[in-house]
């Protein structure tokens, strides 16, 4: 070998070590930076009464990414009364040295959450087995969150069991100076909706509930009641962007507005597209819930205002409302709606 070509090789060798030294000094740096900004993040004023801890964390990954592990993680938003808490057994996040914005979550343990638990009610607890997903952390700041939830209990009056969920949560940056203005964006994707008893008249199970929505208003510190009441009082609603649903035979899509009455009960007016209706009036009838000669009636009537789809089956543009209590689909009553208790 030529001289000059060792020469080269030695020198590129050299090279090689100086920049994986430089690279390995600049990721445990980072990784120190990563540990430190977390523990700081906890701790300041803008996490204020919003407490979040762990038995144990590290950062790994070394050279390809970063992947910060947490053990017995808690966090628990003490700005409300009840306080709700989420709990995660084991909660990983994976960055790549490029790109520190976006991190792939893994709680392979799942996660536990007490929403609302007055202290003389059943809570509202949320039970999933495991849990993946993604935060997206951008420099301007607020965050987009996704995650993928499997086999999901929701332990309320009743439980109510999901096969598998895909949830969206966007925070603008900074929120709006007006009540009115959007504060949170959300979006649920729900398949194998079950609850221990009917629903309503077609049965106990939600092939697939979807929705998306936007939170106007700001929600204050303080009691969740009290909280609520301020937000319905200064005009606060949920924007139901999108809604869909299909459910024994039965498919709807529509668009509307939710919020609350003077017994912070839900109210709401939507509108859309139904399929399969006639299942509903057989439906009501077989439960006891209409009289066959109204369902006659309102067949008539529904079978006058429908028109064919895109794929061929009839459907009809029509309202669903909660009011007083009560759900309709059109003129069609449906039954009591659930009853939220808040204290």
């Amino acid at each position: 070998m030529r001289r000059s070509t060792r020469l080269a090789l030695a020198l590129l060798a050299v090279l090689l070590v100086v920049v994986a030294g430089a690279y390995s000094a600049f990721w445990f740096d980072a990784a120190g930076n990563i540990q430190d900004g977390l523990v700081a993040w906890v701790q300041s004023p803008r996490a204020d009464k919003f407490d979040i801890s762990w038995e144990k964390m590290r950062v790994t990954g070394f050279p390809v990414a970063f992947r910060v592990e947490l053990e017995s993680a808690k966090m628990r938003d003490g700005a409300r009364i009840p306080s709700p808490e989420v709990r995660i057994r084991s909660l990983s996040g994976v960055a790549r040295p490029w790109d520190l914005t976006d991190w792939q979550l893994t709680a392979s343990d799942g996660i536990t959450a007490d929403l609302v638990a007055p202290a003389d009610k059943v809570p509202v607890k949320f039970v999933t087995q495991n849990a993946e997903g993604v935060v997206w952390i951008p420099p301007e700041g607020g965050w987009n969150l996704w995650l993928r939830l499997r086999e999901t209990d929701l332990h309320a009056i009743s439980q109510i069991q999901l096969g598998s969920t895909d949830a969206w949560i966007e925070v603008p940056p900074e929120p709006g100076g007006r009540h009115g203005d959007p504060k949170m964006a959300i979006a649920v994707a729900a398949h194998r909706v079950e609850a221990p008893a009917a629903l309503g008249p077609l049965g106990a199970k939600l092939d697939e509930l979807d929705f998306a929505a936007t939170i106007k208003g700001t929600l204050p510190n303080g009691r969740l009641t009290e909280a609520l009441t301020a937000w319905r009082d200064a005009g606060g609603t949920i924007e139901v962007d999108n809604f869909g649903l299909r459910w024994g035979g039965v498919s709807a899509t529509g668009l509307g507005t939710l919020a609350l009455d003077d017994g912070l009960q839900p109210v709401g007016a939507f509108s859309g597209e139904v399929q399969g209706y006639d299942k509903i009036l057989t439906a009501l009838v077989d439960g006891g819930r209409m009289r066959a000669s109204d369902a006659a009636l309102a067949r008539i009537a529904l079978n006058l205002l429908a028109k064919t789809s895109a794929d061929g089956k009839p459907a009809i543009k029509t309202s669903f409302t909660i009011q007083n209590g009560q759900m309709f689909l059109g003129p069609a009553k449906l039954g009591k709606a659930p009853r939220l208790t808040w204290e």
